[in-house]
């Protein structure tokens, strides 16, 4: 009779994938959620739509490289770039930017909390693999 126990190895890989195919999981809701505003937001304005789109496309090529092993320097990217949507969407909730967001002020609905949510998990879902990649 033996007890076959999984490695520590074995067992931070196996983590490390539910982590990446859950980090895939948020950045392509995040992308869903981007991709579903863009109508809407081309008709404000074109720069908005623009943006929605970059983002959208961005996330979805972040949830590919997720599911396919990505390097630290993505990690960093992914990081970095859904801090910045972060931070511009409570920037553009807080202080009216009519020239830019065609709006006095924008609204906070319920697609832009979620894909918040999912961004700011996604962030610390990435910064686990980043550390955990050491």
């Amino acid at each position: 009779m033996s007890v076959v126990d999984k490695s520590p190895v074995e067992s931070v890989s196996t983590e490390n994938t539910t982590v990446r195919y859950l980090a895939a999981t948020l950045a392509f809701t995040s992308q869903v959620i981007h991709l579903w505003i863009l109508p809407e937001t081309f008709v404000v304005t074109l720069l908005p739509g623009l943006f929605f789109l970059f983002v959208g496309i961005a996330q979805g090529l972040l949830g590919v490289s997720l599911l396919f092993g990505s390097s630290r320097w993505t990690l960093r990217l992914g990081i970095l770039f859904n801090l910045l949507i972060v931070a511009l969407w409570i920037i553009t909730r807080v202080v009216s930017l009519p020239v830019i967001t065609g709006l006095a002020q924008s609204p906070v609905g319920l697609l832009g909390i979620g894909a918040t949510v999912a961004e700011i998990t996604l962030v610390v879902l990435l910064l686990k693999l980043l550390t955990s990649k050491k």
